[in-house]
């Protein structure tokens, strides 16, 4: 078992009624301050929702990870001459 590290974007909005939605992904990288802006500032301008919250975790979790299957470069290949064995003259 090996730590496996990754990152989950999480953001949380309120809406005009005053629920609360949350949204939660896995992503690559986390995604700059300035990109996390521009998806939620637009919104509240327009009325769309009243407020939000947003942040970027990088859980390291101990995990069994699967082995990769064989890809043609970890699988032997047939060897080029037949070994030398038996009676040779």
């Amino acid at each position: 078992m090996e730590l496996y590290t990754f990152f989950v974007f999480f953001s949380v909005i309120v809406m005009p009624d005053g629920e609360i939605k949350s949204f939660a992904q896995h992503v690559d990288e986390c995604p700059t301050w300035e990109t996390v802006l521009e998806m939620h500032k637009p919104k509240v301008d327009s009325g769309e929702i009243v407020d939000w919250g947003a942040t970027c975790l990088e859980p390291k979790l101990p995990l069994v990870m699967p082995t990769p299957p064989a890809t043609e470069d970890t699988v032997p290949s047939v060897p080029l001459a037949k070994p030398n064995k038996g009676i040779s003259t």
